[in-house]
């Protein structure tokens, strides 16, 4: 099964790109998924022009076409956002902004965050819930929130790990379950 993993964020290092590097080595581990991440061209898509996308002239843009692509052939998703403001990144927002309303179409996804404490995380994963929802996939139950201190801290960096392994399986469970996606 193909895992499209999309790390919110256009930092060219930081702790969400580090977590879904985590999620992708161990998901490539169970053997079930095969994991490719979103092209990060992608997440510099202009931002969402209502009369343009009215027009039909964003969904001509080469950009947005191969973003639908990348979607369309992912029997699973994760998106993965830092937490700005108690909620999901602008340039994760804009992405899914530009996608159709049943890009996730029967497929699940599992969200994710990272920020400074795990208390003020889990509202960006409610948000990323509702957008799913829209979007026509489903949440995964589990889902995963990582602090900076969980990458530096070994003890830690293991409890995360065990996190990512649950959240994995759930995802590979829920993708068997849906079966491939029809596309």
């Amino acid at each position: 099964m193909n895992l499209l993993l999309v790390t919110g964020t256009i930092a060219g290092t930081s702790s969400c790109h580090a977590l879904t590097g985590l999620i992708a080595e161990r998901a490539e581990l169970t053997g079930h998924l095969t994991t490719g991440e979103l092209d990060r061209s992608l997440l510099a898509l202009p931002a969402l022009d209502p009369d343009r996308y009215r027009t039909g002239e964003l969904l001509r843009d080469p950009s947005v076409d191969r973003l639908h692509k990348e979607v369309a052939a992912a029997d699973a998703v994760v998106l993965a956002t830092p937490v700005q403001h108690g909620s999901l990144s602008g340039v994760l927002k804009n992405v899914l902004d530009h996608l159709p309303d049943t890009a996730f179409a029967d497929r699940p996804v599992l969200v994710a965050a990272t920020a400074t404490s795990l208390h003020n995380a889990s509202g960006a994963c409610d948000h990323l819930r509702a957008v799913v929802r829209a979007l026509g996939g489903w949440a995964v139950p589990t889902h995963l929130v990582a602090q900076r201190s969980d990458f530096a801290d070994p003890a830690a960096r293991a409890g995360l790990t065990a996190r990512i392994d649950q959240a994995v399986a759930e995802l590979a469970r829920f993708a068997s379950t849906l079966g491939p996606a029809v596309r």
